[in-house]
């Protein structure tokens, strides 16, 4: 299978949409206290606040296709020497053939280029498998957040 990676530009943000359905499909499947309450906003604003980071410089997005198709894609914020691993999602269907670890490289390189000195992500609890691919890219639990829904 041919997959090729780039960067995507503001333009092509509506690309990205069966993808955020994807990444909050998963997210109610895997959260261990807030299945159901994925996304916090409707996916068209979500998507309309990524090309408006892209616009303004404050992300950078990868786009993993097959055959001109959308299968995989990050979003990373840079904020001074800070990055933050945004958004990292891979359909189903291609999991388990390096995509993930391709945009991990992706994103370190970004990082690097603009001196980030430290990255965050958010990992949903109860996504084991996710906070694992994690660590071995070298992520640390570093606190919990603790939420309470009224």
């Amino acid at each position: 299978m041919g997959y090729r990676l780039r960067t995507l530009d503001m333009s092509e943000v509506a690309r990205l949409e069966p993808l955020y359905h994807e990444l909050a499909r998963h997210h109610n499947e895997v959260s261990a206290h807030f299945g159901g309450s994925f996304p916090g906003m409707p996916i068209e604003e979500q998507l309309r606040d990524c090309a408006e980071d892209l616009s303004d410089g404050k992300a950078e997005v990868a786009i993993i296709e097959e055959q001109g198709d959308p299968v995989a894609f990050c979003k990373v914020d840079v904020a001074g020497c800070n990055g933050y691993l945004d958004e990292l999602v891979v359909m189903p269907g291609h999991r388990g053939r390096g995509l993930g670890s391709q945009l991990m490289a992706w994103a370190d390189g970004v990082f690097h280029e603009l001196g980030v000195c430290q990255v965050e992500l958010r990992v949903v609890i109860g996504n084991e498998g996710v906070q694992r691919f994690y660590e071995r890219h070298g992520f640390l639990p570093s606190a919990l957040e603790m939420k309470r829904v009224q």
